[in-house]
């Protein structure tokens, strides 16, 4: 579930169907999800809303998760949008006078059909896979050096002791200490995945009571709907296998075999039957389609058929 549509839901700008399927994903999420989330991006959604968005949105949030005893850090920020009804524009003007100052936001995104890569302000470079997107605020490189992603993203950081290097993609985190890393967070997707090349980072995610330190030739993997986390071996190698043209599954599950097909080709798979239980570990070439269907259809006993921009599974 994407980011956008969830904002869109809370504010109330979803259809009818739309909104009822963002609050049954909401619902599996939890109080302490959705906490997590709006910690994270009450700031930018606070500076791209109207006033009475910003009310309507607090109110629903509050409503549907409310703060277990004060832990909600936001939570000041979102009773003063939501007690706007009452107390009219007064309190909101009065609000703003002491608000911190905005911070400006640059994002990036790669809308092309080939790999882009790109240089941080800190000389770090990022290269992003297709319909990857990458923002960072005006505070970045002063404390620190965080970052968000949308999509699958591999960093080569420059080390720096003083101004650590953070990634967030979801509810996942990944803080670094001089590395490079792949980190794989598609929009709509069950699973969170970084992967270590070299150096050392350390990651925090729901699942986990402290920080998980990653080595190099290892793989996270991150289950939203679980909470799971599990690591497993990968060569640092192939920690970034998309930029050489190859598609790289490690135990991936079906539903996330067919949104990485998706992104990779731009092709949008439709299947209607049960879901599959296995797994794919297998290395193909990117730019041979078939050749990956062909290895899927054997492995799960379906049969692809392409029809214009879709491919439907049977």
């Amino acid at each position: 579930m994407d980011q956008e549509r969830i904002i869109k839901y809370f504010q109330g700008h979803c259809p009818a169907e739309e909104a009822r399927q963002v609050q049954q994903w909401l619902e599996q999420q939890g109080a302490e999800w959705i906490d997590h989330f709006m910690e994270q991006h009450w700031d930018a959604i606070a500076r791209t809303s109207t006033e009475e968005e910003r009310r309507h949105l607090a109110s629903q949030v509050i409503a549907m998760a409310p703060a277990p005893k004060g832990k909600w850090r936001w939570l000041a920020t979102a009773a003063a949008a939501a007690c706007m009804a009452a107390f009219g524009g007064a309190a909101w003007w009065a609000f703003s006078l002491s608000a911190p100052q905005q911070l400006a936001w640059t994002e990036i995104r790669n809308d092309s059909n080939i790999v882009r890569t790109i240089q941080l302000p800190d000389a770090s470079t990022v290269t992003l896979n297709k319909h990857a997107v990458v923002r960072y605020s005006s505070a970045y490189n002063k404390k620190d050096r965080q970052v968000e992603l949308a999509g699958e993203a591999f960093f080569e950081i420059h080390p720096d002791a003083n101004r650590p290097f953070i990634v967030q993609a979801g509810s996942t985190t990944a803080r670094v200490y001089g590395t490079a890393f792949n980190v794989n967070a598609l929009p709509g997707a069950g699973e969170t995945r970084i992967a270590l090349q070299s150096g050392k980072i350390g990651v925090t995610c729901d699942s986990l009571s402290g920080e998980k330190i990653l080595s190099p030739g290892q793989l996270l993997v991150f289950d939203k709907h679980t909470h799971h986390t599990t690591v497993t071996p990968l060569p640092p190698a192939q920690a970034d296998s998309w930029r050489k043209g190859q598609l790289n599954f490690v135990n991936t599950p079906f539903k996330e075999v067919l949104l990485q097909l998706e992104n990779t080709y731009g092709l949008h798979f439709i299947y209607a039957g049960k879901p599959q239980q296995q797994t794919v570990t297998a290395v193909f070439p990117a730019n041979d389609l078939p050749k990956v269907l062909q290895h899927l259809a054997f492995i799960w006993e379906l049969d692809f058929q392409q029809r214009n921009d879709s491919i439907i599974i049977q």
